[in-house]
């Protein structure tokens, strides 16, 4: 039996968790364009969390951040491989 442990710091390599599919599934329903500001209220997790999620999100190209022009506001946007990945993914995610 062999467990790997983490260092302080160390970050897992997960794909996907529960909030993310629910992040993914909030744009996909959504047709009013969703702020950063505005998931964080539906999702009522902090700010640093959030900011987590989202990174990840559009790292694996499954959301676009697109910056509202004149103004400190950014939309999110759930792309056609989002769109794939919440298919396969929201039948284990309830909500």
């Amino acid at each position: 039996y062999y467990m790997v442990t983490r260092k302080r710091g160390d970050v897992s390599k997960i794909l996907l968790n529960e909030v993310d599919v629910i992040i993914l599934k909030i744009l996909d329903k959504n047709k009013d364009k969703i702020s950063i500001l505005g998931l964080r209220g539906i999702l009522k997790i902090n700010a640093l969390s959030e900011r987590t999620h989202i990174d990840r999100l559009v790292e694996f190209k499954f959301i676009t951040k697109e910056r509202v022009k004149g103004q400190n506001k950014f939309h999110l946007n759930i792309t056609p491989l989002g769109k794939d990945v919440l298919s396969i993914f929201e039948k284990f995610v309830g909500r």
